[in-house]
């Protein structure tokens, strides 16, 4: 099957997403306000989340921080003063799956070979790249907490299909 490389990078971002979005129902309870591995469980998805938030802008909009006027740290530099609900983070993520929508919304392979609209020295196929490998490395993290507190990781996702 030919598919294009904007089908196949859209796909693989899509699978990352939803295995970085499956890990706030898959959380338990007990563990989602924990400090585990250097962060709060729930900070680190709304770290992989923010990024995604600011990278995928299509304009060159300043950015606005999700959840203010609570303190919880986005970047991860420090504790979070402020918690976020499992309802609060999947409602984020809700708005930032739209966001990806309309970012691969009406494109080609040729806009993946063009400069981003927020920083020129990259393309628009690095930022996809870019964001699949942070929210990868935030789902594994996370996945490792959930195993050593004896719960099941999130499943992988393989394959979308039309």
């Amino acid at each position: 099957m030919a598919r294009s490389i904007l089908d196949a990078a859209r796909t693989h971002f899509e699978m990352s997403l939803k295995m970085l979005q499956d890990l706030i129902t898959k959380c338990p309870d007990e563990l989602w306000n924990e400090k585990r591995g250097g962060y709060v469980f729930w900070q680190q998805i709304l770290h992989a989340l923010s990024g995604v938030d600011y990278w995928m802008r299509l304009s060159s909009d300043s950015f606005v921080e999700p959840f203010a006027g609570k303190v919880i740290y986005p970047e991860l530099e420090s504790d979070p003063v402020d918690s976020l609900s499992k309802d609060e983070l999947q409602g984020y993520s809700n708005k930032v799956a739209a966001l990806c929508k309309t970012f691969f919304a009406g494109k080609d392979d040729a806009w993946l070979r063009e400069a981003s609209v927020l920083y020129d020295r990259i393309s628009n196929m690095d930022i996809v790249f870019m964001l699949v490998r942070h929210m990868q490395y935030h789902t594994g993290h996370c996945d490792s907490i959930l195993r050593e507190s004896g719960f099941e990781p999130v499943e992988w996702v393989d394959y979308f299909g039309d």
